[in-house]
């Protein structure tokens, strides 16, 4: 498949927005925007257990968001630029994360399409993928878009369509350039006020070309599940299924035959929400498309807690810890990873916030000796401009 300009992507998606746009007579406009500034250390930034990589440096992020909103239609545009310099110049980045989304209804179906443009680096992309973070850093450049169909067929029965199409490129030869497309067919049933039920026929391929492989992977399954109001506060989303997925290698290297696996999908969520407090729990299994050149299967669960302290004060708390490991078991590449977040977010006033985190990284790989290990704080200076707001 050609790989085509990142800018292709953005130039669809704007143009596909400007057209469903176009046709609206009156909506409201918004433009909304947060500017942060802040310090941040790292003791080992690479996550290597010898031959650490300390650094120090500054962070200035501003985030821009404009929305469109009428009774049919709501479409947002977000831009996050983002400027790290360090001690070490190496890993000196300048990112940016351009998103767009739009949803449109009618009397019995409903369009969305989501999509965007992400350049970042390997120093913050890595850990739940390749796990490796090289000494310096390398450009990542991910595109994305992702459209959606439902058609309603009377008060409990509904389908879904969804496609999914993500271009990932590296600037170094150390990682695989990777294409994936996925698609999914899904049959939606309200068996409650509380409770609905999904069935899902699900497809994907993944295909990269690397210097000395290249390596396609097809999948098709099944998958089954349910969302319900357990309480008003309490929420719980199942969906789990299993796919086969037949693997091609195409290798200079050595003579290295077809492969073909049965992944297992899951994808649990609770959650739960009050006046002061928020949490939530997840579980997930998936194989996914690696930078390292074929599919792994990464199994986490991970959960998240908020809590208002007071009108000014917030505290917040993530843990995440993952099993990666590639789909095809001749490939010995096990590795755990386990990140900790906690913060502590203060008013200082209506557009003023100023937030302090700690994190802790860690990752354990099977061909590797010892465990690495790092330590980050963070001290960041929000500020919220104030929102503009119109109408036509």
């Amino acid at each position: 498949m050609p790989r085509w300009p990142l800018q292709v992507y953005s130039s669809v998606i704007v143009l596909l927005m400007g057209c469903l746009i176009g046709v609206v007579n009156a909506a409201e406009y918004s433009a909304t925007a947060q500017i942060e500034a802040g310090l941040e250390t790292d003791n080992n930034v690479r996550l290597v257990p010898d031959d650490e990589d300390a650094i120090s440096g500054y962070r200035l992020s501003p985030d821009f968001t404009g929305r469109v909103l009428t009774p049919t239609l709501d479409a947002k545009f977000s831009l996050l630029l983002d400027l790290d310099r360090f001690d070490d110049s190496a890993y000196d980045t300048d990112d940016q994360d351009l998103k767009l989304s739009l949803k449109r209804q009618w009397q019995t179906d409903e369009f969305g399409v989501s999509g965007g443009l992400k350049r970042d680096s390997t120093r913050t992309s890595e850990l739940q993928d390749t796990g490796r973070i090289s000494n310096q850093t390398v450009r990542k450049e991910t595109a994305s878009v992702s459209p959606y169909w439902l058609h309603t067929l009377d008060q409990r029965h509904s389908v879904r369509a969804d496609f999914s199409y993500q271009d990932v490129e590296y600037a170094s030869n150390n990682y695989s350039d990777y294409e994936a497309m996925a698609a999914s067919f899904s049959w939606l049933y309200q068996l409650t006020e509380r409770t609905a039920l999904q069935l899902q026929f699900h497809g994907s391929n993944f295909e990269t070309d690397g210097v000395f492989q290249s390596v396609e992977s097809d999948a098709f399954g099944l998958r089954a599940g349910f969302e319900t109001a357990i309480t008003e506060r309490l929420q719980l989303n199942v969906l789990a299924g299993a796919s086969r997925v037949d693997t091609s290698y195409l290798t200079t290297l050595a003579n290295v035959s077809d492969d073909q696996s049965t992944a297992t999908f899951v994808d649990a969520k609770l959650n739960y929400s009050s006046e002061r407090s928020r949490w939530g729990v997840q579980l997930s299994s998936d194989a996914t498309p690696s930078g390292d050149g074929y599919l792994r299967v990464n199994n986490r669960i991970s959960t998240n807690w908020v809590y208002q302290l007071s009108p000014y004060m917030e505290t917040t708390l993530q843990i995440l810890y993952g099993e990666n490991e590639s789909l095809d078991d001749r490939i010995q590449d096990q590795r755990d990873y386990a990140n900790i977040e906690a913060s502590v977010r203060y008013r200082l006033s209506p557009k003023w916030n100023i937030i302090a985190r700690y994190r802790h990284r860690q990752q354990d790989r099977e061909n590797q000796a010892g465990a690495a290990e790092s330590d980050a704080l963070f001290l960041t200076l929000r500020y919220y401009p104030s929102e503009m707001t119109w109408s036509r």
